[in-house]
């Protein structure tokens, strides 16, 4: 049995949502802390994210990020990323056996500089 595509690309059935093109933010390397949050930093803002880093990814007009993504979902609390930073439970992350202070957290985006 054989098929057979026709492609033309001025034929669309309908917009593409530009959400589907999402990306996350995954505690790999230094991905997320010494990444785009690394306090004492000279171009950290007050809450402790790297400006330019930040201005360096809406450059790449992502629509989405999702926080948290990847592989450190599996063992995330949400619980323990809200509340007074100093207050926030360090744990054994088990997937790359490291320690998650928490310190980043979840919050508004409203709430990052």
């Amino acid at each position: 049995m054989k098929g057979k595509m026709i492609i033309h690309r001025e034929f669309t059935i309908g917009a593409v949502d530009k959400r589907l093109y999402g990306s996350f933010i995954e505690h790999l390397g230094r991905a997320v802390y010494n990444g785009i949050y690394e306090p004492g930093h000279p171009k950290a803002g007050g809450d402790g994210f790297r400006k330019d880093v930040i201005d360096l990814v809406r450059e790449l007009d992502v629509p989405v990020i999702r926080y948290p993504g990847g592989n450190f979902v599996s063992g995330f609390n949400w619980e323990d990323g809200v509340g007074p930073v100093d207050a926030r439970p360090v744990r054994m992350d088990l997937t790359w056996m490291t320690l998650e202070s928490n310190k980043v957290g979840l919050r508004k985006c409203s709430e990052i500089t």
